[in-house]
């Protein structure tokens, strides 16, 4: 496995850690419910949380994957995503996503439809 691939996986668990320990303390001091009730609904929670962080941190290593892979500029990044090219600082040839994170999945799906017309193109 890449290092890259376990980055979302431990990104999710360590999410799904926290707010676990912040609900269930959450919880129990501040709405007193029992020991069960509280486990039950910080279980919940942490789940959700570490599906939302893993799907965040995925979309990050992909969309730096693909920008790597084909060398992409800002400009080719705003050309692509119909975005700003100040959007896309790239420093030390890696991107850095200062976008806000509900920007990601339109950049993704953007820069994977990228991907495959370049494969299509190359076969």
């Amino acid at each position: 496995m890449k290092k890259q691939s376990l980055f979302p996986v431990i990104y999710g668990l360590i999410s799904a850690l926290i707010s676990f320990i912040a609900v269930f303390f959450v919880c129990v001091r501040s709405f007193r419910l029992q020991l069960p009730s509280s486990i039950l609904i910080a279980g919940i929670l942490a789940i959700f949380f570490f599906g939302l962080s893993y799907f965040r941190g995925h979309a990050s290593v992909e969309i730096k994957r693909i920008t790597a892979k084909y060398q992409l500029t800002d400009q080719d990044l705003a050309q692509i995503t119909g975005l700003k090219a100040s959007d896309f600082p790239i420093y030390h040839n890696q991107l850095q996503l200062i976008l806000p994170k509900r920007y990601w999945p339109r950049i993704l799906d953007a820069l994977q439809k990228y991907e495959q017309q370049r494969e299509q193109v190359e076969k």
